[in-house]
C-alpha cells in the first residue's frame, strides 16, 4: 500500500560540503552515541514535512552552524519528488521526476490553495479533501498531515510519555482525544465527517423549531381555508341540486353503482336500436336498389313500346300503299306513241308486312303484360320501403327523443353524485389532516428544549478493526516476550495499550512506556499496510529501545530488546529487500552507548540499512553534520 518513501536528506549551507544521509525503503537503524546529530536528522525531516516553528514547537537546529538548507529525496512509483526548504522560510518547493506533482512552491498553512499538507496526503494516496470529527459538540476540522504525523513521527521527547502515542501531543496540555481518534479511525477504515452526524447550532435548532412551528401554523390555515370553500360548495350543490346530501358514503356509492347499471342497461337499449336501425337502413338500400331496376326496365320497356308502335305505322303504311296502288287504272298503250306497254307484275308486299304487323302486335302484348308486371312488382317495393322507412324513423325517434335524453339525465345524476362523493372525501381527508396537523403543531409548542447531542467518536469503530489492530499487537508483544502479551488490548477511553487490564503506565513500571509507544505505533502501521483504508507507509521513532536500560530490569528489558529487534528483522528477512508482506518504511534512531549490542546485532543482517556515527574524527562518520564536531 505505501505510496513512497524516504531516498535521503541532504542539508547544505554557504560555503559547506553537504550532509546527506541516504535510506533504504525498508528497515533503517541510525545508531550512535549523545550529540551526533541524529536527532538533527528527524528535525530536519520533520521541517521537510511542513513544521510552523513556534514557542511550543520550535524548530531544534541551531543556525550558526552554517547550514541553512534541507532537502528532502523521496520516491513514489512514478518517479521521484523532491522537498526543499530554506531556513526562516514558510515556502516548501517541489521539484523531481513523479508527473503527479506540479513543481511549485507550496505554504505551510493548510488552509492555503497550494498547501505542503495535500501534497504529503496525495504522496500517501488521499487524494480528496476530508473533513474529520474535532469535538463532541459536532464541530469538524480540515484533515492534514499534522492530524495523523504522531503516530508515525515519534520524536524522542514524546516517545515515552504515558499518554497514548496515538494521541497528538501537540495539543498537550489542552488535549482533545476526538481529534486523534477521528484521524486514526478514517486511516484504519476511511471514514470521515461525512459519516457523522452534525451536532447543529442551538440558535440554528431554535431558528428551525420556529420555522417548523411556522410551517404547520401555515399548513393548518390552508386546510382551514380549503374547508370552508369546501363546506360552501357543499351547501351551495345543496341548494341548487335536487339530490340529498343527508345519506353517508355507502348510500351515495350505492346510488352511483345503481345508475352505472341503469346507464349500461340504457346503453345496451340503444346499442340493440341502433343495430335495428342498421339493419333495416340496409333492407331500405336494397329496396331502393329493386325500385331503380324496376325504373330502369319500365323505362326500357316503354322505349321498346313506342318502337313498336312506330313499326305497326310503318307496316301499315306499306299495307296501305299497296292496296290504293292495286286500285289504280293500268295502262297498256303508250299516250304518247300509242305503242302496247308490257307492265312488270309489280310485287305486293301486303302479306308479308300483314304477318309482320300481325308478329309485333303479340310482342306488343307481352310487352304490356310485362310492363303491368313491372308496375305491380314496384308498388310491391315502394310499399315495404316505405313500412321499412317507418320502423326505422320509429326507432330513430325513441332514440333520439328518448333513450339519448334518458342517457343524459342520468349521467348528469352521476356526475352530481361523483361530485359529492368526492367533494365529501376531500372534506373528511381536509378534516384528518387539520387535526394532525393541530395535534403535531400543539407537541412543537409544548416540547421541550432539546439536550445538546454529543458526538462519541468511539462509536464509529467497527469491532472487526479494533479486533484486527488487537490482534496485531498481542503477535509484536508475544514476539518480545512480553509478559501477558495475550490479554493486550486497545482501550478505547484513553486509546492506548492495556495489558492485563491496567493502563501502560503502570503495567511494569514507567521506564517501560518508550517500548510500548513503539509497539502500538509499529502495530498501527502495519494494520494500516495490511487492513487499512490509508497508509503513511512510514515509521520514524528516536530512542524507542533506550527507555529499556534500567538496571534493574537488565535481564528483562535484554529479552525484550531481543525480541523486537527479532520481530524487526524477521519483516525484512531477506538480503533482497522486504517480504512481500511488509511495504512500510522504518527508520529508527538509537543511542549505541546506551545499546553496545545493537550495531553488533544488526551487523548480521546486511538487507538492514544501518548508518552509523562514531563520534571519533578518526574512525568513520563522526555525525550526521559534515565538519561539525560539537552537537547539543
Amino acid at each position: 500500500m505505501a505510496k513512497f518513501y524516504i531516498e535521503k536528506l541532504v542539508v547544505t549551507g554557504g560555503g559547506k560540503k553537504p550532509s546527506s544521509v541516504e535510506f533504504s525503503d525498508g528497515l533503517n537503524f541510525i545508531v550512535g552515541p549523545s550529540n551526533t546529530g541524529k536527532s538533527y536528522i528527524v528535525e530536519s525531516i520533520d521541517f521537510l514535512f511542513g513544521l510552523e516553528p513556534s514557542k511550543n514547537k520550535p524548530f531544534r537546529f541551531d543556525p550558526s552552524l552554517g547550514y541553512d538548507c534541507f532537502t528532502l529525496y523521496t520516491r513514489t512509483p512514478n518517479g521521484t519528488v523532491i522537498f526543499q526548504r530554506k531556513l526562516d522560510s514558510t515556502k516548501i518547493s517541489l521539484s523531481g521526476t513523479d508527473p503527479n506533482f506540479e513543481h511549485r512552491e507550496y505554504s505551510l498553512g493548510h488552509t492555503a490553495k497550494n498547501n505542503i499538507s495535500n501534497v504529503w496526503l496525495q504522496m500517501m494516496g488521499i487524494d480528496e479533501p476530508h473533513k474529520i470529527l474535532q469535538s463532541q459538540a459536532g464541530k469538524v476540522q480540515q484533515l492534514t498531515l499534522r492530524s495523523f504525523l504522531h503516530m508515525f513521527f515519534v520524536k524522542q521527547d514524546y516517545v515515552s510519555r504515558t499518554q497514548s502515542v496515538l494521541y497528538n501531543p501537540e495539543l498537550y496540555p489542552n488535549m482533545t482525544s476526538t481529534p486523534s481518534k477521528a484521524a486514526a479511525l478514517f486511516l484504519m477504515s476511511g471514514k470521515d465527517a461525512s459519516e457523522y452526524e452534525a451536532n447543529e447550532d442551538k440558535k440554528i435548532r431554535k431558528a428551525k423549531r420556529t420555522a417548523v412551528i411556522e410551517y404547520i401554523r401555515e399548513t393548518v390555515g390552508r386546510y382551514a381555508k380549503r374547508e370552508s370553500e369546501l363546506l360552501e360548495a357543499r351547501e351551495n350543490f345543496a341548494k341548487n341540486s335536487p339530490l340529498s346530501l343527508d345519506r353517508g358514503a355507502n348510500d351515495f356509492n350505492a346510488e352511483v353503482d345503481a345508475i352505472n347499471g341503469e346507464i349500461d342497461e340504457l346503453q345496451r337499449h340503444i346499442n340493440s336500436n341502433i343495430e335495428q336501425s342498421l339493419l333495416l337502413m340496409h333492407d331500405i338500400y336494397t329496396g331502393n336498389s329493386k325500385l331503380a331496376e324496376c325504373e330502369t326496365i319500365a323505362d326500357r320497356f316503354a322505349v321498346l313500346r313506342s318502337q313498336y308502335q312506330s313499326d305497326i305505322e310503318r307496316l301499315t303504311f306499306v299495307i296501305d300503299g299497296n292496296m290504293a296502288q292495286s286500285a289504280l287504272p293500268k295502262r297498256e298503250h303508250c299516250p304518247f306513241c300509242d305503242s302496247e306497254i308490257k307492265a312488270k307484275e309489280n310485287v305486293s308486299y301486303i302479306d308479308a308486312a300483314r304477318a309482320e304487323l300481325q308478329h309485333i302486335r303479340s310482342h306488343l302484348t307481352e310487352l304490356e303484360k310485362a310492363e303491368r308486371d313491372v308496375a305491380r312488382e314496384k308498388d310491391t317495393v315502394e310499399n315495404k320501403v316505405k313500412r321499412l322507412e317507418e320502423q326505422k324513423h320509429k326507432i330513430d325517434a325513441e332514440v333520439s327523443a328518448d333513450l339519448t335524453p334518458r342517457m343524459t339525465a342520468l349521467k348528469e345524476k352521476l356526475r352530481l353524485f361523483r361530485y359529492i362523493i368526492e367533494l365529501n372525501k376531500e372534506l373528511d381527508v381536509i378534516q384528518q389532516e387539520e387535526r394532525g396537523f393541530s395535534s403535531e403543531l400543539f407537541e412543537k409548542e409544548t416540547e421541550e428544549e432539546p439536550t445538546e447531542f454529543k458526538h462519541d467518536i468511539n462509536k464509529f469503530f467497527d469491532l472487526e478493526i479494533v479486533q484486527a489492530f488487537q490482534e496485531k499487537l498481542i503477535a509484536i508483544l508475544q514476539a518480545c516476550h512480553y509478559q501477558g502479551a495475550s490479554s493486550a488490548r486497545l482501550n478505547m477511553e484513553t486509546f492506548d495499550l492495556e495489558v492485563g487490564g491496567r493502563p501502560k503506565s503502570i503495567s511494569n513500571g514507567g521506564g517501560y512506556c518508550g517500548f510500548l509507544n513503539t509497539v502500538v505505533a509499529l502495530a498501527m502501521i502495519e494494520f494500516l499496510e495490511k487492513q487499512g483504508a490509508y497508509s503513511p507507509g512510514l515509521l520514524i521513532v528516536d530512542s524507542p529501545m533506550t527507555q529499556l536500560s534500567e538496571s534493574e530490569y537488565k535481564a528483562k528489558q535484554d529479552t525484550l530488546i531481543s525480541g523486537l529487534l527479532d520481530y524487526l528483522l524477521s519483516i525484512y528477512k531477506d538480503d533482497l529487500g522486504k517480504d512481500q508482506t511488509a511495504a512500510e518504511q522504518i527508520i529508527i534512531i538509537e543511542h549505541k552507548d546506551r545499546l553496545p549490542m545493537l550495531v553488533d546485532r544488526l551487523a548480521n543482517s546486511p538487507h538492514v540499512k544501518i548508518i552509523e556515527f562514531t563520534q571519533d574524527k578518526e574512525h568513520g562518520r563522526y555525525g550526521f553534520l559534515d565538519g561539525v564536531y560539537q552537537y547539543e
